[in-house]
């Protein structure tokens, strides 16, 4: 306690001292712990050439996968475009003029077939009917033979220009 002094009768007491080395003292240690922080922070969080380098490899990365990303936009575009095309064309092939020229084509091979098959069974039964025209008969039914095997292959190279299947009756 500060001392008491006693000036006319009444009692006056001393001013008090403020902390001052207190108020030091935390403000030293406020600034040191600042400091402190400051410094360990730094150290951690110092740039290195390894987190540089890390950092450059990962930025160099983001810039890859930015640019794929727009490549793979571009192309899904394009698949689209091409797709839509297909099917233009598609629709195009299945009413051109050669899609109709190849069905005429395989018809009339059909019927060459239908009219040497007739003309077999005719080239027989005239066979039967005239003596000693066995020998002409064998002959011509094997030229015949050849000529229908000729228009089969033939309707089988139509088919798989249509449709890219051979025929079924050949195999």
């Amino acid at each position: 306690m500060p001392p008491k002094t006693q000036v006319d009768s009444t009692v006056v007491e001393a001013p008090k001292k403020k902390p001052v080395m207190l108020i030091t003292a935390f403000f030293l240690c406020f600034i040191f712990s600042v400091l402190a922080s400051s410094g360990v922070a730094y150290i951690l969080l110092k740039p290195s050439p390894e987190n540089a380098k890390a950092a450059d490899t990962i930025t160099e990365q983001g810039n890859l996968i930015a640019t794929m990303e727009r490549t793979l936009a571009q192309q899904s575009s394009k698949i689209k475009t091409i797709e839509e095309q297909s099917e233009v064309l598609k629709l195009y092939l299945r009413h051109s003029s050669s899609t109709a020229l190849k069905n005429i084509l395989i018809d009339q091979e059909r019927n060459i077939q239908a009219y040497l098959k007739v003309m077999k069974s005719a080239m027989k039964d005239l066979s039967a009917l005239s003596p000693r025209t066995t020998d002409w008969n064998n002959e011509y039914q094997y030229q015949l033979d050849l000529a229908l095997k000729g228009s089969i292959e033939r309707e089988d190279l139509l088919k798989i220009l249509k449709t890219g299947e051979p025929n079924e009756k050949s195999q």
